[in-house]
């Protein structure tokens, strides 16, 4: 599917304010709601847009994140990935060429402990040879994709 330059406005708008309506986006961008409601809806039924909700900072309401990078053998990184991600914590699981397994971790904070939570978390990773990261300092936290980056991809066409 091929988005276009409304499209991509859309999903700059819906990025910033997903509660934002679509009567108001519609008068921003200058064109009927009707267009906008048909717009995104598409945009959700091809698993551009997967969802609206609420971003929460973990930081910001007592978790910590973490990151995790295990150094498996390309032939087991997959079966490591797949346990890596079905734990609750984890958010997640990026795998590389050379068989490393990243993942993010979010974990409640200790009370007694700074990293506490995150070391009861890689308890359960006993068996796997990994470097621990936790997060000291968040200085950016993005969940949105830039639409200069949209741009670029072989999915937007300008019209």
């Amino acid at each position: 599917m091929k988005i276009d330059k409304l499209d991509l406005e859309i999903i700059k708008h819906l990025q910033e304010d997903a509660r934002l309506s679509f009567r108001k986006l519609a008068k921003t961008l200058k064109v009927p709601h009707t267009t906008v409601f048909t717009r995104a809806e598409r945009l959700v039924k091809k698993g551009i847009i997967s969802g609206f909700y609420a971003d929460i900072h973990p930081q910001d309401i007592g978790l910590q994140i973490g990151y995790i990078i295990i150094d498996a053998a390309p032939s087991d990184s997959k079966r490591v990935a797949q346990k890596l991600a079905a734990f609750n914590e984890v958010q997640d699981v990026f795998r590389t060429f050379d068989g490393k397994v990243i993942s993010k971790v979010v974990v409640p904070n200790s009370k007694d402990h700074p990293q506490g939570g995150f070391e009861e978390f890689l308890m359960k990773l006993n068996e796997c040879n990994f470097t621990a990261y936790p997060v000291h300092d968040v200085v950016k936290y993005e969940n949105t994709i830039a639409a200069q980056t949209l741009k670029t991809l072989d999915i937007y066409e300008d019209k």
